[in-house]
């Protein structure tokens, strides 16, 4: 196997991947699917494509093995969200090789997984070595804008495909530094996801003219609720898997923040500590994975200037805790909110995804990390969104986020992940697909072994 030589290859199809655009909406991941069926047509590997709606393209490849154990896993999405060009450095769909990185929308989330997969399935097959079990390669849509027409509709309607025993699955792998805690890099394994709840509030009130202003106006109503939702935050709760993630943390950490971080897992400190002694810029993330969360993200009201609107219509982005449900999580935002609405619930699952972290797979992502870095401290993580594993799980598969990447001190994987200038650095891209590959090889017991 020549290493530089599918380093380039890697790098190229990262780059070609960005090139395609695949936002959603509409997310045209056909496009995606068919370069990616072009080289695996030319490299021998069987592959099935779906279309279940116009555009919306998902391919599932296999890579035989010997059959001896249960198929792995390896997915990735290839939809993006939107990204606005006026405020990148680069083109959001250049692929630009720039100042040491990739750039682009998906860099990061997550066409940098697609490539990686993919480069580690042509180098096995070329190698003409049998595993000891079969690998399962899935590039699919949408899952930017709830699964409807990938996983979901795989899950649904194929799910033979998808015999594995394991799966990777993006948000985790990447490299996490802590402010006090120099020694070590962070390498979040992604174990556990919050589930979703998207919905719609109304709020209805008397029409009127915009000169005679009264009491009763839904845009009023509706501003009270959206003024709530940003003042406010929902009650903290404690599960096992945050927990670990915390207390790695605090464990790397002198005083007093090593104190800071523990009183987070004490009651009825932890609130107080949150909002007062955690700092400004991770006060998001902490809230994110010790309590359900809304975010009001679309507002409707009006047509006409001079017309007071009889109904105000805000769309909320409501992500759920391992633990909760869709009915405790409504609870607390009717709580919150204070103000009598109306609700239309536009997507929803209860978290699934809860993983085990003391199996011997979960164990071999670990060690394969601390290889190659010998500054990690890989730890198990609450991905505060929701994935592909949300319904990949469902048919029995035990779905971790790891995603490898080593990113450089002061990028930070959470302002990249949707956020402007979205890049990987070629470096620390190239680390990931060595860490993914020994993963493969060794659980495969392939010819990488």
């Amino acid at each position: 196997m020549n290493w530089e030589s599918l380093q380039n290859e890697a790098i190229l199809h990262l780059q070609n991947l960005i090139r395609i655009n695949t936002t959603n909406p509409p997310g045209n991941e056909i496009e995606a699917v068919r370069y990616l069926s072009e080289i695996l047509k030319k490299e021998g590997v069987s592959f099935q494509i779906f279309e279940p709606s116009p555009g919306r393209g998902n391919l599932v490849a296999r890579l035989k093995g010997n059959g001896q154990k249960s198929p792995l896993l390896l997915t990735s999405h290839l939809d993006v969200v939107p990204a606005d060009a006026s405020f990148w450095k680069y083109h959001p769909f250049s692929g630009d090789l720039q100042e040491g990185c990739v750039w682009g929308r998906g860099a990061v989330d997550m066409k940098q997984m697609t490539a990686m997969e993919l480069t580690i399935l042509l180098a096995i097959k070329r190698e003409g070595v049998a595993c000891s079990r079969d690998i399962i390669f899935a590039a699919v849509a949408d899952e930017e804008a709830g699964c409807r027409w990938g996983s979901q509709w795989l899950v649904a309607n194929k799910p033979e495909l998808f015999n594995a025993e394991y799966a990777l699955n993006e948000v985790g792998g990447f490299s996490l530094y802590v402010d006090g805690a120099d020694d070590q890099v962070f390498y979040p394994i992604g174990v556990a996801e919050r589930g979703v709840c998207w919905l719609k509030l109304t709020a209805e009130g008397k029409p009127g003219h915009g000169s005679i202003p009264h009491e009763d106006q839904a845009n009023v109503k509706m501003a009270e609720a959206v003024s709530q939702l940003g003042r406010c935050s929902f009650p903290l709760h404690e599960n096992e898997v945050v927990s670990q993630f915390i207390r790695a943390m605090a464990a790397a950490q002198k005083f007093p923040r090593k104190q800071i971080l523990k009183l987070l897992l004490r009651s009825p400190f932890n609130r107080w500590v949150l909002n007062y002694l955690i700092p400004p810029k991770n006060r998001a993330q902490f809230r994110a994975l010790l309590s359900n969360t809304a975010s009001p993200t679309i507002l409707r009201a009006g047509t006409k200037i001079n017309v007071i609107p009889s109904k105000a219509e805000l769309e909320v982005d409501g992500r759920i805790l391992a633990g909760q449900t869709v009915a405790s999580f409504l609870n607390e935002l009717t709580e919150m909110v204070g103000v009598e609405l109306n609700k239309e619930i536009l997507c929803e699952h209860e978290p699934n995804v809860i993983s085990e972290y003391d199996n011997d797979f979960y164990q071999l992502l670990t060690q394969t990390v601390k290889k190659h870095d010998n500054k990690a401290l890989p730890v198990p993580y609450m991905c505060p969104g929701f994935t592909d594993a949300a319904y990949f799980s469902t048919l029995g598969i035990k779905c971790y986020g790891f995603a490898p990447v080593r990113l450089d001190r002061g990028l930070s994987f959470s302002d990249l992940f949707h956020g402007h200038n979205e890049r990987i650095p070629v470096k620390g891209f190239l680390f990931g697909l060595k860490v993914l590959m020994d993963v493969v090889g060794e659980w495969c017991q392939s010819c990488f072994h």
